[in-house]
């Protein structure tokens, strides 16, 4: 098993990832002109000074490194002549760095980086949204090296992985402690949203970026709590059941996560086991997002626009974003993953099979009454966007 794990910059992490032997490390700038999967104002601000030291040390360490160039959108910046040269000597950098890897999005990019980057390994990005053959040979045949399958349709859908696993020679990676919506409708808007909110020219100009398919998506859960289980989550002990039909490689998030975030995760992953709540180890089933003074500078860059938006919104948005207090009980979804790897989900879809429901009705607790009362405080906050009343004073 190869274990791929998030970092925030922190050198701490390096001796604790070598400890457990965890394979291969990633993560970016949180603004470049490339952009990527995670809004900038919610990562941490560092140098490219820290980051090329930081990779020195995980190479010391004996760990490689994947930077993500994993934008699903460019805003056409690339086809442009300062575009380009932004890019190329973005990635120029990367190699003098050291970095061992890419992630595009972008098949314009794989072709691209493999002709004039050849230093460089390319991962194909979950944002891809590779989840039939057909996708998979596609980048393959235009060179991809690994592959990280769709978190949204893919984690489990073993037909799915047993065919490309019989069909395509590069390495297949699975996103293990995702917690995406499974089919999640907003998925393509809201990686656009995420590769906007990351790049150089949305952080220089005077925009700012409130993540509505984030609290639309907890909106969601919160009406209908049996999506916490039918996400799809990989359990640390059924990483084998992967193993078996295919998968040796699996990503964990999430790079915004505090280090001892992402140690819990790591150690419970590289151990195959958690006997605590599975919510634990899924950072996006939290209602607050671990920040820390790293990401301030970025924040009110994106955020401090008073001819823009409400501010007094702001405030009361930072008033919700609370925690979801649920609890997904590991020790009884022994065997869950079983009915995956046998039936699938049905075309029907979750109404017609109540497998996920059931499952609920015995490893899920929540405090109802609380989730209803932040249920209609997400949903009032989301009718501001609707009316208006987010922009307007």
């Amino acid at each position: 098993m190869k274990l791929v794990m998030p970092t925030n910059w922190d050198d701490a992490l390096v001796p604790e990832y070598k400890k457990l032997g965890i394979a291969e490390c990633y993560g970016k700038l949180a603004v470049d002109v490339v952009g990527g999967g995670r809004s900038a104002f919610i990562l941490p601000n560092v140098s490219r000074a820290r980051v090329a030291g930081h990779i020195r040390k995980l190479h010391g360490a004996g760990i490689k490194f994947n930077y993500l160039l994993n934008a699903a959108c460019g805003s056409f910046r690339e086809f442009s002549r300062s575009g380009d040269k932004e890019v190329r000597k973005l990635l120029g950098w990367l190699a003098d760095a050291g970095v061992d890897s890419v992630t595009v999005t972008s098949p314009y990019f794989l072709q691209m980086i493999k002709k004039k980057y050849p230093v460089f390994k390319i991962c194909v990005s979950t944002n891809a949204e590779v989840a039939s053959l057909q996708k998979a040979l596609f980048w393959q045949d235009f060179g991809a090296d690994q592959i990280t399958l769709s978190h949204n349709l893919a984690n489990r859908d073993f037909a799915l992985i047993r065919l490309l696993k019989k069909k395509v020679s590069c390495e297949l990676r699975l996103i293990a402690n995702t917690s995406c919506l499974l089919d999640c409708p907003l998925s393509r808007y809201h990686t656009a949203y995420d590769a906007h909110s990351s790049q150089a020219d949305s952080a220089r100009r005077p925009g700012f970026a409130v993540d509505y398919c984030n609290l639309f998506c907890k909106f969601i859960r919160l009406s209908d709590p049996v999506r916490f289980i039918s996400s799809q989550w990989i359990r640390p002990e059924d990483l084998a059941v992967y193993e078996s039909a295919g998968i040796g490689t699996f990503k964990l998030i999430d790079r915004r996560c505090s280090t001892e975030k992402l140690l819990l995760i790591a150690r419970a992953y590289a151990g195959r086991r958690y006997d605590g709540n599975l919510v634990d180890l899924l950072p996006i089933f939290h209602g607050k997002t671990v920040l820390d003074f790293r990401t301030l500078p970025l924040k009110l860059r994106y955020f401090f626009h008073p001819r823009e938006l409400n501010l007094f919104s702001l405030v009361e948005l930072g008033s919700i974003l609370q925690d979801f207090r649920i609890r997904i009980d590991n020790t009884k979804l022994n065997g869950f993953i079983g009915k995956f790897v046998t039936a699938g989900c049905p075309p029907e879809g979750c109404s017609d099979c109540g497998y996920c429901a059931r499952v609920a009705g015995e490893a899920l607790s929540y405090d109802k009454e609380y989730l209803i009362s932040l249920r209609e405080r997400y949903g009032n906050f989301l009718q501001k966007f609707v009316n208006g009343d987010l922009f307007h004073y």
